[in-house]
């Protein structure tokens, strides 16, 4: 195979900068979605022959789960919300940032039949997710969000740091912007004089939403992106936000990402 006929190179979403950054990040996304987690390790492992990471090998060095379960964000890892060509475009997408290439097609195909035959067993709007605050207890039902967040279960300071670290280090410009926007149009109204930042969590709900496009500004319309950035304060706050104040806070956005150009 000439250099011009290899499989175009694939990068990854999540990218660590050490084994232990990688276990604690693993570790809060296996345990937010164990189900979907075992349906994928088990479909992985029966098609390649490959060390997957998954909650029983979490030493594996592959990343493919971790990789597909950023791109089922949106359907908040319900793969009842996801089509069947959705689907095989996603398994596809997660196992070629893991492996750095383009798989083979029969075996995406094969890999996405499995996920596919076991996902019709399982009842996944029946599947609970955990509202907890920073020290782990549960949250009142008044101030739960009105969303299952992604991050749901940052509970320890060590995995504040460890997700942070990824977003702010990995997607500095578009985290950047997005705080910023969001601290100046104050969507849900909470942003007072010598506070700490109010919007760090719908920021790394927003990085996570925009996964399919690496988190990159420049590849979103305005549309998509207030809709990402309604889906993201529901998944942070128990309310929703101040009218008017979300255009608001897209217009600087987009004014923002300009200049990066």
């Amino acid at each position: 195979m000439t250099a011009e006929q290899r499989e175009p190179m694939v990068a990854a979403f999540w990218r660590f900068e050490s084994d232990e950054e990688r276990r604690i990040v693993r570790d809060v996304l296996y345990r937010r979605f164990p189900r979907l987690t075992s349906l994928l390790a088990s479909a992985f492992e029966a098609v390649f022959a490959v060390d997957i990471a998954h909650p029983g090998n979490p030493d594996g060095d592959n990343d493919a789960i971790a990789e597909t379960l950023a791109l089922l964000s949106g359907a908040n890892g319900n793969l009842d919300r996801i089509r069947i060509a959705q689907l095989h475009d996603i398994i596809g997408e997660g196992i070629a940032r893991s492996f750095g290439h383009v798989p083979n097609p029969r075996l995406t195909q094969e890999t996405t039949r499995l996920i596919s035959a076991e996902s019709a067993s399982v009842a996944w709007e029946a599947l609970t997710w955990e509202a907890t605050d920073s020290d782990g207890g549960a949250r009142p039902e008044d101030i739960r969000p009105l969303s299952p967040p992604f991050w749901a279960l940052l509970n320890t300071p060590e995995q504040h740091r460890a997700a942070n670290a990824v977003v702010n280090r990995e997607f500095a410009p578009t985290a950047s912007i997005l705080l910023e926007c969001l601290q100046q149009a104050d969507p849900m109204d909470i942003v007072y004089p010598d506070q700490t930042p109010e919007y760090p969590d719908v920021v790394r709900e927003t990085v996570v939403l925009l996964s399919d496009v690496y988190a990159d500004l420049d590849r979103v319309s305005p549309d998509r992106l207030e809709r990402v950035v309604v889906e993201s304060l529901a998944r942070c706050f128990g309310e929703p936000p101040e009218e008017g104040r979300v255009p608001h806070a897209i217009s600087l956005i987009t004014r923002h990402a300009i200049h990066l150009r």
